[in-house]
């Protein structure tokens, strides 16, 4: 999110829209996300005209299902225009909320849409527990800085929590990954807002989009249809949506302890068709464009490296895959690769490791190395076997056609990281680090450490490659430590620091990070050609 100030003072006043124009604002954002879903370009169902020129502060659109957020997003820039703020946010909250899948035509039957218009943000220049005071519940929206975090809650977040204002400052704190009561603090700054909004359900057009109504038919006939055939575990191809698997995660934790035997088990593709091509056909194709442009030598000439890890990039392969290619593909043969990725979701324990026997994704199977996952969740005490943070996660499925490209012989293992601190991921990469060295002690082949992450998300083309520039220069030190610290301190939003500064903190105390090579970098306005707001990918060796 882009912001600018003026000494603090609210550059932009709140937006004074009748209920009449918060309506069609909706209705807008509704054709436009339904255009979206049925890929035919964007919505003329209604001209914004001079509205839409309006200065605001920015806009939100949020998605909920069945009274739980699914999807919310934003674009925040003091002054922008409301058609454009507009646009970004609808882009964002359909495609690219970071937490979820993104959003799928078959579902929208079940979403309420609503829309909001931000203005009148300004700093609150009191300064402890006096803060508090000038909170009003219901009014306000919070953004809190400071530490290298940042976080927003809208307007309504307390009122649909029932928070009072020292929750609502707690609670702001939290989202920005900062200790409860930071809000107080000089060091950090915290900023108001206010806004107008506008919901109800999404319920689409199907006489102005008929192309969503006739793609939403077909694939609920898709879905009744297997659904009959297999009633089984066996999960249905792209035609179900990865977010109905997603609500039905909640109550899988408590199948990992319930299920002693998991050697036949199979996590199912949940973004296959989305993130990467849903078919055998179309991944071949994709791939084979990667190594041509990546000028990619036959096996018989091509140099491979010996290394102990690598970072790749785990966005659509329309935007990163080729990258991630470039750098899986300079690799030697693997026994096992080892996944340590980041966990976008909240279902799951914060360190999960997948149970699974194999893994789909959706062209065909990998197999898991089960006498590594056990003795890692024997050796790492942080580490448990639980499906629910896998079950719709995207950055470790991504990677299962690639690896299984390049390393056809190799078995996967993968773990899910959510937010920790320092002390606790370096308690847990000593761990790890003995419990590799024990298993090669015992005539095992050690593993590839494969780190999944993006790097900054959602700068401007410019700022992001300064930004991510800062990163790389530390990861480029060898030392962990200045990689995390670079990330907190500058406020960089690369989502996998965390299982990167575990995974290479362990190779660290094993003496296999020596040096990190730099394959390439690109951001995802390489492609889209959207140059205001981008996410940055990098891909490294480790050796």
């Amino acid at each position: 999110m882009n912001r600018t100030f003026n000494d603090g003072a609210a550059n932009t006043p709140k937006p004074d829209f009748s209920p009449e124009v918060m309506e069609r604002l909706f209705y807008w954002t509704r054709d436009y996300v339904s255009n979206l879903l049925a890929h035919t370009g964007t919505s003329e169902a209604f001209s914004l005209g001079e509205i839409g020129a309006s200065p605001v502060l920015g806009a939100f659109v949020s998605f909920k299902k069945r009274g739980r957020l699914r999807s919310c997003m934003g674009y925040m820039h003091e002054g922008v225009a409301l058609a454009t703020a507009l646009e970004s946010a609808a882009v964002s909250a359909t495609t690219r909320d970071p937490r979820f899948p993104p959003i799928s035509s078959e579902e929208i039957d079940e979403l309420e849409l609503e829309v909001w218009v931000l203005g009148s943000m300004h700093e609150i220049k009191e300064r402890g527990v006096s803060r508090r005071d000038v909170i009003k519940i219901g009014r306000d929206g919070i953004q809190i800085e400071g530490r290298g975090r940042r976080g927003l809650l809208l307007p309504s977040v307390p009122v649909e929590l029932n928070w009072n204002v020292d929750e609502f400052l707690d609670g702001i704190c939290d989202k920005a990954g900062l200790a409860r009561g930071s809000w107080a603090d000089d060091d950090v700054s915290l900023f108001a807002f206010e806004g107008t909004s506008f919901k109800k359900p999404f319920v689409w057009n199907a006489s102005k989009n008929p192309e969503l109504t006739k793609l939403i038919t077909e694939r609920q006939n898709d879905v009744s249809k297997t659904s009959n055939e297999t009633r089984s575990a066996s999960r249905p191809s792209f035609s179900l949506s990865s977010s109905l698997l997603h609500w039905q995660a909640p109550q899988a934790s408590n199948l990992a302890s319930r299920q002693d035997d998991w050697s036949q088990a199979v996590r199912k593709p949940a973004v296959a068709g989305m993130f990467y091509p849903g078919t055998a056909a179309e991944q071949k194709a994709l791939l084979d464009q990667f190594d041509s442009t990546n000028s990619v030598e036959p096996d018989a000439t091509r140099q491979k490296q010996n290394v102990s890890g690598a970072l790749v990039p785990h966005a659509g392969w329309i935007y990163s895959g080729r990258l991630a290619a470039k750098t899986l593909s300079q690799i030697e043969e693997q026994d096992t690769v080892f996944v340590l990725a980041p966990k976008h979701r909240r279902e799951g324990a914060n360190f999960s490791v997948a149970p699974y026997g194999y893994w789909d994704f959706s062209s065909g199977k990998v197999q898991s190395n089960l006498e590594f996952v056990e003795g890692l969740v024997s050796a790492v005490p942080s580490f448990q076997k639980d499906p629910a943070a896998h079950r719709s996660e995207h950055s470790i499925e991504v990677q299962l056609p690639l690896i299984v490209r390049y390393f056809p012989k190799a078995k996967v293992v993968g773990v899910l990281i959510g937010s920790s601190s320092k002390n606790e991921l370096t308690e847990i990469a000593d761990q790890l680090a003995n419990f590799l060295t024990k298993w090669e002690d015992e005539g095992n082949v050690k593993p590839l450490i494969l780190i999944s992450s993006d790097m900054n998300h959602y700068a401007s083309d410019e700022s992001t490659r300064v930004i991510d520039k800062i990163a790389t220069d530390a990861l480029e030190t060898t030392d962990p430590e200045s990689l995390f610290d670079a990330v907190m301190q500058n406020g960089i939003t690369m989502c996998g620091v965390m299982p990167a500064f575990l995974a290479l903190s362990a190779l660290k105390r094993r003496g296999e990070f020596n040096s990190a090579i730099r394959v390439g970098y690109a951001t995802s306005g390489d492609t889209s050609g959207d140059l205001e707001r981008v996410v940055g990918y990098a891909g490294y060796l480790f050796k």
